[in-house]
């Protein structure tokens, strides 16, 4: 009888041997009973007897290797469940089972690898080489390394020998770190087409180094300025028993001044106290604090001293620094209406900004003192206000005759454009006037003017009607009245300042 079976498999190995007798069936003398009594050394397989009592089942008690014995040859014997009534020769049934090689996954040895470090290893160097072997000899495969778990991503492991390095500074004191003892996972797997992976743990215990400052926890404390009572602060340091206490405390500043601080009996807690009368308020101790190998920093407590007696603080009003409570809230109230008034202007000033401003001059607004010309030279051209028709009209009866501008050839004269602010408007018109008056090409141009004789008669009536009457009976005194300007005129033809002269 020839049985398969894969390796590393327990159980029913697939082969039965059935029997055949003449018993009464199903009876103690016709059920069978079979035994393996050869070919099984380690006890790797058993055999039992089947549901029909005729045959027998051959199982796997523990699990096969394909590269320790791809073969075993069973001897396996049977008889019935009650002695032969006479003496028979017992019959016996060869089973050879063949193993089938699978893929297994490397195996790490030992499975728990324990390391000791410092805790200050740099970054970099080598913790342990930790490596697994594949177990399938005759496949020569390739074994790959990776991690697994790393809770705090301080290590690496190279991909092709397994070395395991610093990869971030490692801290004894960091959080997965339990008993001195930091876990990590390390997984070995081959380059099979369906990779087998085993893992590994690997057990770093980390040396303690003294990395860590010792510090007060107590950051704020209530005292009396009368008859204080001593205050007691903890010490607290992350390093081990080696590098923590004993403590030495000492003050720094103006702290010396108003307080004492020294180690209680077991040299772990520092007695804080208060020996000068101190106003109300909140003030700042600064203790410093070192280790028993002199590792040491500076801490500062915040007391707030009140204004009662003995070791019960009551606290009735709050001072800082000596400065009253109402000065306090004056000066924040003062504070805010200063903030007040400045958001107030700014608002203003926003506003002023915002209006529309009408400009200085609107372009149709018209005066009584101000005209609009279009040409100041080269004859009158402005036909807004006077009927110049009568004197063009003997140039008018000439067209051959015409008026000719030139105009002069020198360098231009920038002039400013029209600001869009309405309040410089001034200012445009005195620079643009400064500027036309030096300008050699501003009109009227010094050319040559053609004139004509304007024909007989005109139409434009005599002008001796504006001649004076020579009598002295007319009343000029009136033209006085009308301003200066007439007030000359007055005074020249009703007599009076010149002809006193």
């Amino acid at each position: 009888v020839h049985g398969h079976g894969p390796r590393k498999q327990s159980g029913r190995a697939g082969d039965e041997d059935v029997c055949n007798g003449w018993d009464e069936p199903h009876s103690p003398a016709w059920n069978a009973k079979f035994t393996i009594v050869g070919g099984n050394p380690g006890g790797l397989f058993s055999v039992e007897t089947g549901p029909s009592k005729q045959e027998g089942i051959i199982k796997t008690v523990k699990g096969l290797d394909y590269e320790m014995s791809s073969k075993y040859t069973l001897l396996v014997a049977v008889e019935n469940e009650i002695p032969f009534a006479r003496h028979l020769p017992t019959a016996t049934a060869t089973v050879v089972v063949s193993v089938e090689d699978v893929n297994e996954a490397p195996v790490f040895s030992p499975p728990i690898k324990v390391v000791t470090t410092k805790e200050d290893l740099p970054v970099g160097d080598v913790i342990v080489q930790y490596t697994a072997i594949d177990p399938d000899t005759a496949r020569s495969q390739k074994v790959s390394y990776k991690i697994v778990k790393d809770p705090d991503g301080w290590l690496s492991v190279d991909i092709n020998t397994g070395l395991v390095k610093v990869k971030s500074a490692m801290d004894r004191e960091g959080r997965y770190v339990k008993d001195n003892k930091y876990t990590a996972l390390i997984a070995a797997y081959d380059n099979d087409a369906v990779p087998a992976t085993g893992t590994g743990t690997l057990e770093i215990t980390l040396e303690d180094v003294n990395d860590n400052i010792p510090s007060i926890n107590e950051r704020r404390i209530k005292v009396c300025n009368n008859e204080p009572a001593p205050q007691l602060l903890t010490v607290k340091d992350a390093d081990g028993p080696e590098f923590s206490a004993p403590y030495t405390v000492s003050l720094q500043g103006m702290s010396k001044n108003n307080w004492t601080a020294k180690m209680n009996d077991t040299r772990t807690g520092i007695i804080l106290t208060l020996v000068m009368a101190l106003p109300m308020g909140d003030y700042d101790v600064v203790l410093n604090v070192a280790d028993s190998h002199g590792l040491e920093q500076d801490n500062v407590v915040q007391a707030t001293v009140c204004d009662c007696k003995g070791p019960d603080v009551i606290c009735t009003a709050t001072r800082v620094a000596g400065v009253g409570l109402p000065v306090i809230l004056g000066i924040l109230g003062a504070i805010l209406l200063l903030l007040l008034l400045v958001l107030l202007l700014l608002m203003f000033l926003r506003q002023r900004g915002a209006e529309k401003k009408e400009p200085l001059l609107a372009d149709d607004d018209i005066r009584d003192n101000i005209y609009y010309y279009d040409e100041e030279g080269g004859g009158e051209d402005d036909q807004d206000y006077y009927d110049l028709s009568v004197l063009h009209r003997g140039l008018d009866n000439r067209p051959e005759v015409f008026r000719n501008d030139v105009v002069p050839n020198f360098p231009t004269v920038q002039y400013r454009p029209r600001p869009a602010n309405p309040e410089d408007i001034g200012n445009f018109i005195d620079d643009n006037l400064k500027a036309a008056d030096n300008d050699p090409l501003a009109p009227p141009y010094d050319s040559l003017l053609v004139f004509d004789d304007e024909g007989k008669g005109s139409d434009a009536g005599t002008l001796s009607s504006l001649n004076s009457s020579s009598s002295g009976d007319q009343d000029y005194d009136c033209l006085g009245e009308w301003g200066p300007r007439f007030k000359k005129l007055a005074d020249m033809y009703g007599g009076g300042e010149d002809d006193m002269l």
